[in-house]
């Protein structure tokens, strides 16, 4: 019986759950994913688990159910696929319960399977280097010398149904998904991981656009509604039921779906360019496809996607468990810079909209449930984070506005200056955009000494794709400024009194 060889590389793997088991398969030895018709026309052949065959194109093709042949018993169901595995020019179906997404997996995790006397159908085991869930990985050269299971030559090449946009030879895989009544498809090259049943959590980034976060690889992510990215509506939270993760370099991004649909193989010529006027965001797709058994899919353009300012922008708000802190108890940095070299910005509210360069953000966190209280005014009070006692301010005081009330959107952002934190208290977040305007040579307002620190000094911004001239107000400054008040002021009654900024 053949054997598969030893991978030279990191391969990728689509990831299937089938006969009660989740398996991998290398791409190279999956052609694609067919729904499975409820009835199978009949072969003039026997052996256990051959279920009988589908048309596939120019193929009449054998299927497979691997339960009869692991021992394992499992009844039907009506949503089951077909995973075309080739090997060796030949080709044959197994039957799956559903397919899990796509993986990349490190040569060096890929640990070899052996039994005496050979006959194992799987050729290495691996935990998903993400989850850690344990994944088999079906020997598909194996698989089809199964004694008396028919298999039929590998044509399979030749008719492949899709590929990612632009100018390009070869093959693609897709990685085929429904959002809501969308069906989307995206290169499996630009997938970093799917997520199968996602948690979403609620939290300060929480949006229309950002439904939640997820907890992936020890950091909170955000999730994104792609339908609300690329302008199509809003995916219903009830129908969110799977998460592809992209990795932006910088940070995660989770595109919330309703469900992974199949993998599908395309060639260069099969997506289709479609009008620019007919998207509300062209950028951001590579065409039209026809998948077979799924219809026309849009394409994502997955290399603009991973360089799409709001992703950027999201992606530079990973924040890490406090199980994952290094020794030096350092949060994770929000970092990024948006596409085409554009620093990104976190806006944000205090009664009115504000802008500060998102760098300048450690973290964002819920308003903590109790503070202990100070006599100081403006402070708000004391809460610990990360082996720290962090002061708490309301930063609509500081700029010489009215304490603001604390609300359910009221959140903290914990800047880091002169080695010390101070968390500022917002009203609401508004978004992460990119810098798209800003005047060099506008005339400073306020003390040139206190530029960017006070709202009469801040210089005006725009950005994304608000028209609004927004303060871009520099929140390190605010908290130097603060500092260096020379102590705390005191009113005449001797109490420490913060002065407006």
């Amino acid at each position: 019986m053949a054997t598969s060889e030893e991978p030279a590389g990191d391969v990728v793997h689509g990831l299937l759950r089938l006969a009660g088991m989740d398996v991998a398969l290398p791409l190279s030895a999956l052609r694609e994913v067919v729904p499975c018709p409820a009835e199978l026309a009949g072969l003039p052949a026997a052996s256990p688990g051959l279920l009988g065959a589908i048309e596939l194109r120019r193929l009449v093709l054998p299927v497979l159910d691997l339960q009869a042949v692991t021992g394992r018993a499992e009844e039907r169901h009506p949503d089951q696929v077909v995973v075309v595995v080739a090997s060796g020019g030949r080709v044959l179906g197994l039957l799956a319960d559903q397919v899990q997404g796509i993986c990349e997996v490190p040569a060096d995790s890929l640990v070899a399977a052996h039994a005496h006397g050979g006959g194992l159908l799987f050729s290495h085991t691996f935990r998903h280097p993400d989850t850690g869930r344990a994944y088999s990985v079906l020997d598909a050269a194996a698989v089809l010398e199964l004694p008396g299971v028919p298999t039929v030559t590998d044509v399979t090449r030749d008719a492949a149904p899709v590929g990612a946009g632009g100018p390009v030879t070869g093959r693609h895989t897709l990685t085929v998904l429904r959002c809501g009544e969308h069906r989307l498809a995206i290169d499996a090259a630009h997938v970093h991981t799917t997520i199968p049943t996602p948690d979403l959590r609620t939290s300060v980034l929480t949006s229309r656009m950002c439904p939640g976060t997820v907890l992936y690889a020890d950091r909170e992510v955000p999730v994104v509604d792609p339908l609300v990215l690329l302008g199509l509506g809003e995916l219903p939270r009830a129908d969110t039921g799977a998460g592809l993760v992209l990795d932006l370099g910088h940070g995660y991004v989770v595109l919330a779906l309703s469900e992974l649909l199949e993998l599908a193989h395309v060639g260069p010529d099969d997506v289709l360019p479609t009008p620019s006027f007919a998207l509300p965001r062209p950028d951001l797709l590579a065409g039209m496809a026809q998948v077979a058994g799924v219809g026309d899919c849009l394409v994502l353009d997955g290399g603009t996607m991973l360089t799409d300012p709001q992703l950027s922008g999201f992606a530079a708000v990973n924040t890490a468990l406090e199980a994952t802190r290094g020794d030096d108890g350092s949060a994770l940095a929000a970092a990024a810079a948006a596409a085409g070299g554009a620093p990104a910005y976190l806006t944000y509210s205090i009664g009115l909209d504000i802008a500060t360069p998102l760098e300048q953000v450690g973290e964002i966190l819920p308003f903590p449930d109790s503070l202990t209280r100070t006599s100081v005014p403006g402070l708000l009070g004391l809460v610990t984070h990360r082996r720290a006692a962090v002061p708490v301010l309301c930063l609509s005081t500081l700029l010489g506005r009215e304490q603001r009330e604390v609300g359910p959107s009221t959140c903290l952002l914990l800047v880091e200056v002169d080695d010390a934190v101070v968390a500022f208290t917002v009203d609401a977040l508004r978004g992460i955009s990119p810098l798209t305007w800003t005047d060099a040579d506008q005339t400073v307002r306020g003390g040139t000494g206190d530029r960017g620190a006070t709202l009469q000094s801040a210089p005006l911004v725009r950005v994304g794709e608000d028209s609004r001239l927004l303060p871009d107000l520099d929140l390190r400054a605010v908290a130097r400024r603060l500092s260096s008040a020379t102590a705390l002021p005191t009113t005449r009654s001797g109490a420490a009194e913060l002065t407006a900024v």
